[in-house]
């Protein structure tokens, strides 16, 4: 009986998700634009493989380029949003989530893990028989450590979380992992292996495909999150959107008796 209400509440969750109309919204602006940067991509690698280069900023990857630039404001977005649930609901699961997008947006702008990689690179490199390079090595160990905080961290407050925070969290850790066998895993691939250059640049668009596409989706799961909760919210307070809880408070019982009088 406990898991089948257990299972109620994940499809119905599941439902109030799938239905938001932000969410919905939010991909209408979203995936154009996205789908426009991933077809500069395209370009890009196609120009190289031709030698006739476009600029970096076709790039998803390039520092700086225009993926770069909207992959920084989604996942600030991101971040904002888990933020302010937190602040609201004090659920910690918020919180340590919240930070992994900081820590996301920090990393992408200013090269956190590419400088940790050449940091280590020489001593790394000095170690016979590694398959790659040094700071390939050091850049993937920052990130399974950093993963393994967060981990740490989310687990702890997974421990007193109420349902829903726990669901949502645990919808973003599977879209945060899947940007990491884009970012991390793939990356060691393409890092290990000799290709062609034609090769070269169909696997680092995967790479690099495969990361942007996951962190869109994550964007959108967190409108779709967000809107949910703010729905919720006002249903709990009267019909009363964020922001106008007063506006139930005026109206309630106690306080029409004391205009009354």
């Amino acid at each position: 009986m406990r898991y089948a209400t257990f299972f109620k509440d994940v499809i119905a969750l599941a439902g109030e998700l799938v239905t938001s109309r932000s969410a919905l919204v939010a991909a209408l602006f979203l995936l154009p634009y996205a789908g426009v940067l991933v077809g500069l991509d395209v370009a890009g690698h196609y120009g190289a493989i031709t030698q006739a280069d476009l600029p970096v900023q076709f790039n998803l990857a390039s520092d700086g380029g225009f993926g770069e630039w909207l992959e920084y404001s989604l996942t600030a977005s991101v971040a904002l949003m888990l933020i302010l649930l937190w602040r609201r609901d004090r659920d910690w699961t918020y919180l340590a989530n919240a930070l992994f997008f900081l820590w996301i947006t920090l990393d992408n702008s200013a090269e956190i893990h590419e400088q940790a990689g050449q940091l280590l690179a020489p001593m790394l490199d000095s170690i016979p028989g590694l398959p790659i390079a040094g700071q390939d090595i050091g850049e993937a160990s920052l990130f399974l450590l950093v993963g393994l905080v967060w981990i740490a961290g989310l687990g702890a407050s997974l421990k007193n979380a109420r349902i829903r925070p726990a669901l949502y969290s645990l919808l973003l850790a599977g879209c945060i992992a899947m940007a990491a066998i884009f970012g991390v895993i793939v990356d060691i691939l393409v890092a290990s292996v000799s290709y062609t250059p034609a090769q070269l640049e169909i696997v680092t668009f995967i790479e690099d495909g495969g990361e942007f596409a996951m962190i869109c989706i994550s964007f959108i799961v967190m409108v779709a999150i967000f809107d949910t909760e703010r729905k919720r919210l006002g249903s709990e307070v009267g019909g009363q959107p964020i922001g106008n809880r007063h506006s139930a408070l005026i109206r309630s019982p106690q306080n029409q008796n004391a205009l009354q009088l």
